[in-house]
């Protein structure tokens, strides 16, 4: 069993209605969504009623402007069943940026049309109005430029990835513009991830760019540049004018298995996990999260570094490691404390579903191994 700590609860989807008919779809819709929540607004003109109140279905009495900024805190996806103009005129106090805004959609209340309204790409507004359409047979309506000229995103790239990206909104403004106008903006894969490469040059190598004007290099490596000439060796580039235009795209496909003893100080993990970082080229920004056995749930130590690098603290089972630790080299030491021969492997293994990827290095009274997860 693997504990999370410091997670936030799952996201739901919130459905307002304001209609009879409206209603109707609601109710219908909420049969198909796990999680989905319906709130029906009742007042003096429609007279709106609810037979059966469930734990998921509410009834509110308050204006829908009030009902809304609340929704605005608490969902990440809100479906409006009503007319687009209500819903521009209800949303328009709350909207702030397209980063942390909810995703919005709206749908007649025959269920013709969902709109994609706002937050398509980073909020998922476009993803969900497609899956919605399709469940209720509707025309999926979305109007980001990328989507309706079939490329690509780097907003959607890093959503899909996970990934950390410098100066986040410029580079996206600046890559999807050019995207859209059919302007050259190279993607270099280092390692293996999926992604939609639509729009983008797929470049083999950095060789012969100078035409380029911006390049997406998708890596967790710090100083990718090491490695690559170290790849490239015969490879004729001016690394200065291309670190220039290059924007990095950092996957969050790291996780870290920790083993340490009590009442480590905070300090020395840290730098025990920078040196092993710095050894192997990792960048910092690509740790997913960081892990250790359950006993260690309250370790400062542990604790701290998670807040520090804002990544969950997971913590795997003694059952669980002792399943696999007999593939790592043993300790009786660590035996007898913790109940397991090991934490830092099987804990990073685990958490990596199997693909450990740097074995354990010893720091004082800490282990430290690294996994990576499929992207």
């Amino acid at each position: 069993m693997i504990r999370i700590l410091n997670m936030s609860t799952e996201v739901n989807i919130a459905i307002v209605c304001i209609t009879e008919n409206g209603k109707n779809l609601a109710l219908k819709i909420q049969t198909l969504i796990k999680d989905s929540h319906v709130y029906i607004v009742s007042n003096k003109q429609n007279k709106l009623q609810l037979e059966n109140e469930s734990k998921n279905i509410f009834l509110v009495k308050e204006k829908l402007s009030v009902l809304t900024e609340k929704l605005f805190k608490d969902y990440q996806y809100i479906l409006f069943i009503m007319a687009t103009g209500i819903v521009v005129r209800v949303i328009a106090p709350y909207i702030v940026s397209k980063f942390s805004d909810p995703a919005i959609m709206v749908t007649d209340e025959k269920g013709q049309n969902v709109i994609s309204l706002l937050s398509g790409h980073m909020g998922g507004a476009n993803e969900m109005t497609k899956r919605i359409s399709k469940l209720i047979n509707a025309n999926p309506v979305i109007t980001t430029a990328t989507d309706v000229n079939k490329k690509s995103a780097l907003d959607m790239i890093a959503k899909e990835l996970d990934a950390h990206i410098d100066d986040f909104r410029d580079n996206v403004k600046d890559v999807n513009a050019m995207l859209v106008n059919n302007q050259d903006v190279g993607i270099y894969i280092d390692g293996k991830y999926d992604v939609d490469t639509r729009g983008f040059k797929v470049l083999a190598n950095l060789e012969n760019t100078d035409s380029i004007a911006k390049i997406v290099v998708i890596t967790n490596k710090n100083d990718f540049f090491r490695d690559y000439i170290d790849k490239y060796k015969d490879s004729c580039i001016n690394q200065k004018q291309l670190e220039e235009k290059i924007i990095k795209v950092i996957p969050k496909d790291i996780v870290i298995g920790i083993g340490c003893r009590r009442n480590t100080d905070s300090d020395l993990l840290k730098e025990s996990l920078d040196d092993l970082l710095k050894r192997y080229n990792i960048h910092i920004k690509s740790i997913k999260e960081i892990g250790s056995i359950d006993v260690k749930h309250d370790e400062k130590a542990i604790i701290d570094l998670a807040e520090n690098l804002s990544v969950p603290f997971k913590t795997v089972s003694t059952n669980e490691i002792s399943k696999v630790d007999y593939l790592f080299e043993k300790s009786e030491f660590v035996k007898k404390n913790v109940g397991v021969y090991c934490v830092s492997e099987p804990v990073a293994y685990i958490l990596s579903k199997g693909n450990l990827i740097i074995e354990k290095h010893k720091y004082k009274g800490i282990t430290i191994s690294v996994g990576r997860v499929s992207k």
